[in-house]
């Protein structure tokens, strides 16, 4: 259980480090496109693209890391008329229930991702205009997805921030 968390841990951070990465580079990359079509009529030809799968990867990256330090969107009718004890047992059940609902939509887009393998379909210019896989670009679906169903199974920070309240 302690090598679970740590690796989750290391995931949290690297998950961290990689949104923030990615959106600096959004930044840029959007800044750029408005600059150049703004000033030059021109803008770089798989910028575009680019952004839009940098979108799905940010949102889902930043879905693992709203799991892991518990602060996703969480419904809470009842649990406020119960005692402390049956709170934590509730918590831990929705906990479960929402990792395995998280790696049930894991597992399903993993067939998802070899359909699209089946089609061979590419982006044409979406590296720096080099042509890529669209399914390599959407294997961060089912990643990210399994990803999140363990911080739900396996809380890493059980701090008194565990989840928005609606």
């Amino acid at each position: 259980m302690i090598l679970i968390q740590r690796l989750l841990i290391l995931v949290k951070k690297t998950a961290g480090w990689s949104v923030a990465l990615l959106l600096a580079w959004m930044v840029v990359l959007a800044l750029s496109q408005v600059i150049l079509r703004w000033m030059f009529g021109i803008g770089i030809p798989w910028a575009d693209q680019q952004l839009r799968q940098l979108v799905l990867w940010v949102g889902l990256l930043g879905g693992v890391m709203a799991a892991a330090e518990g602060r996703h969107i969480r419904i809470d009718l009842l649990e406020h008329y119960f005692d402390k004890r049956l709170r934590l047992i509730i918590g831990r059940l929705t906990g479960v229930l929402a990792g395995v609902g998280s790696l049930y939509l894991g597992y399903v887009s993993i067939g998802f991702i070899a359909s699209e393998k089946g089609a061979e379909l590419v982006f044409d210019n979406l590296l720096f205009g080099a042509p890529v896989p669209v399914w390599v670009v959407e294997l961060i679906i089912p990643t990210c997805f399994c990803l999140m169903g363990l911080f739900f199974i396996f809380p890493v920070d059980a701090g008194p921030r565990r989840a928005a309240r609606v």
